[in-house]
């Protein structure tokens, strides 16, 4: 269930981000009963940011700067393959792809590190004991 919510996050993040911020135009927008390539885009970007900590745990390799880094390289070139591939979805200018990409990739890395929070919660630590001296009776 926390990986259906983690999509979701991600898929709303995507999409959003693509309406909102200068320097993107959506021209094929999604319609009810046409499927828009926005909606594609972000529904496929989603997936891909959702998997980052799964991944990483099955490699053993799960460790906050790895789920940084790898968010922000999927994210960047997520949006670089919108310049080569033509989905209807513009990046026009630098700051558009820079902020898009960015914003994307914070999004990504939260929910990937509540999601390793919520698998990995703190270890109880455990006090040592008294260094006190106790008079034996």
């Amino acid at each position: 269930m926390n990986y259906l919510k983690a999509f979701f996050f991600n898929f709303f993040i995507v999409f959003f981000v693509n309406y909102i911020l200068p320097g993107i135009s959506v021209v094929s927008q999604t319609k009810i009963p046409n499927i828009g390539s926005d909606l594609i885009f972000a529904v496929a970007l989603g997936v891909v940011n959702t998997l980052i900590y799964p991944v990483l745990k099955m490699c053993h390799h799960a460790t906050l700067l790895k789920i940084a880094g790898l968010s922000l390289v999927v994210s960047f070139v997520a949006y670089a393959l919108l310049k080569f591939l033509h989905l209807g979805i513009h990046v026009t200018t630098f700051t558009g792809y820079a902020s898009a990409a960015l914003l994307v990739a914070i999004g990504s890395f939260l929910i990937n590190y509540f999601e390793m929070r919520y698998h990995y919660p703190k270890a109880h630590v455990e006090t040592p004991p008294s260094t006190e001296y106790v008079q034996p009776k």
